[in-house]
This record gives structure tokens, C-alpha cells and sequence, in this order.
């Protein structure tokens, strides 16, 4: 009886399939990860602000008629609840994608900005990526729409720009009447600028003063 086996064609075709396979199984596995860390990166971010503005009402802790800073090179931020935790990375507390860089303060030696006695404020939140998606995926947020109004008077504003701060490009700055880059290739387009150099930053400066 004659047997008879694969040929060298059959086993290649075979092995095809399951390569094409493979690296589509591959490539829907890294987009699921990254939109699982991107969600996560984004739900952190927003119990930042949350925490922060908590922090604000409740006096900056008790602390009203002291300065505070609360700074995430020390460990301010962790103590005064906006980070559970930081793990540093040399650019700021990690998050699932990227870091971020804090730096909040109440001067309430400062009322100059503001008039009428009022006292200084300032919120800067730095987040730092190393790729255009990333960058893209998180300014796509709109966060402009999500946070409230109030937050950004007088001078605040959202910005993409490089590591040394060049070729910024404001998403959202009332103050200049820049509402907002609407369009998702426009957001693309300036992340890649951004990040062209392998490392970029989008910048939340809000509650300046008043």
C-alpha cells in the first residue's frame, strides 16, 4: 500500500495561514492593550483633576493661609491625594501610558494678578508621551469639553508641544480665542510634529491666579 503524505506546497500553504493569522490575532491583541492602558491613563487623569479641585475647596488642606505647593519631584502630590502613588520615571509619575509632571500652588501673599485682595492660584499638568498615538489618543479626549468652565479663566489652556518646549500648538486657550482644534487629523497632524524627536508633552494650565 501506498502512503501518502503533505507536500512541500500543502505545508508551506498551511504555514502561511497560520502566519496571516497569527500576526492578525497579534495586531488586534496590541490594539485592545493600548485602548485598555489609554482608558485607564485617561480615567486616572480625570480623578486628578477631581482630586485636585477637592483639594482646592477643602482649603488646600487646612493650609489656606500658608503656601502650598504640590509638586510630583517630592511627595506632595501623593500626600495631598491627587496620586495614589507615584512611580518616577525622570519625567514625572508613571501612568499606563506615559507620565505626568505636577505643579500646583496657592501664594496667598499673592493677590497682585487677581485684584480686589483675591488670591493666587496655579495649576500646571505636564503629561509626557513618547509616541504621536499616544499624544493623539489623549488630546482626542476634548478634555475642554469635560472639565468645567470655570477652570480655565483667566489664562488657561491645553498645548501639544515638543520635550523643549518649541512648536506648541494650543488645542484650547479662551483667553486668544482658540477654541479648540476640532479635527482629529489636525490633533494627528500636531502630535507627529510634536513627537517627531521621540519625546512630546500635553500641557493643562488652568486656575491661573483668581
Amino acid at each position: 500500500m501506498t502512503e501518502k503524505g503533505r507536500s512541500m506546497v500543502e505545508m508551506l500553504g498551511v504555514l502561511a495561514i497560520i502566519g496571516v493569522l497569527s500576526a492578525g490575532a497579534m495586531a488586534g491583541y496590541s490594539k485592545a492593550m493600548f485602548q485598555y492602558k489609554m482608558n485607564k491613563t485617561i480615567e486616572e487623569t480625570t480623578r486628578i483633576f477631581q482630586r485636585f479641585e477637592e483639594a482646592v475647596h477643602k482649603d488646600w488642606g487646612g493650609n489656606e493661609e500658608n503656601y502650598v505647593n504640590i509638586y510630583t519631584g517630592d511627595d506632595s502630590a501623593v500626600q495631598f491625594g491627587l496620586l495614589e502613588k507615584c512611580d518616577h520615571d525622570g519625567s514625572g509619575c508613571r501612568l499606563p501610558i506615559g507620565s505626568i509632571l505636577i505643579d500646583a500652588y496657592h501664594d496667598p501673599a499673592d493677590t497682585s494678578m487677581c485684584g480686589g485682595g483675591k488670591v493666587g492660584h496655579f495649576a500646571w499638568f505636564q503629561f509626557n508621551f513618547t509616541d504621536s498615538k499616544s499624544c493623539a489618543a489623549f488630546a482626542l479626549t476634548h478634555w475642554e469639553k469635560m472639565l468645567p468652565e470655570e477652570w480655565w479663566s483667566p489664562n488657561g489652556y491645553i498645548a501639544i508641544s515638543s520635550e523643549s518646549g518649541t512648536d506648541r500648538v494650543y488645542l484650547y486657550y479662551p483667553a486668544n480665542n482658540i477654541t479648540g482644534i476640532s479635527t482629529a487629523s489636525d490633533i494627528t497632524e500636531a502630535c507627529q510634529n510634536s513627537c517627531k524627536n521621540g519625546k512630546c508633552d500635553i500641557e493643562f494650565q488652568y486656575r491661573y491666579y483668581c
